[in-house]
């Protein structure tokens, strides 16, 4: 999804940076790429929402940044959110049942 969209997402990064910074956490994830984009989605996706953000004042400009045309950019985040969010829990829960797995061959042979 990320790959499909990723003109979309430079382009979106592109236009807020032109006005706006982004906040502590995450202007160091807007400079990893793809393994940064899960945390800038949950950005957007809260700005868009118009939902309180950690390090963001309340009457920053960032809030008014969707009031404009960029909606139209922002489409493809929430499915791109939640499958990261349930490919993530997907691998911690396989990690979980190998640690699990190797402990009980380990303690209970």
């Amino acid at each position: 999804m990320y790959g499909v969209n990723r003109t979309k997402y430079y382009k979106l990064l592109g236009e807020f940076q032109k006005n706006n910074t982004f906040p502590a956490p995450y202007s160091f994830h807007c400079l990893t790429g793809f393994f940064g984009a899960m945390p800038i989605a949950y950005f957007f996706l809260n700005l868009n929402k118009k939902k309180k953000i950690f390090f963001l004042k309340r009457d920053s400009n960032s809030y008014i940044f969707f009031d404009k045309r960029n909606s139209e950019l922002i489409k493809w985040m929430p499915a791109f959110y939640y499958s990261s969010i349930t490919s993530t829990i997907c691998c911690a829960l396989i990690v979980a049942i190998a640690a699990s797995l190797e402990m009980k061959d380990k303690f209970f042979p």
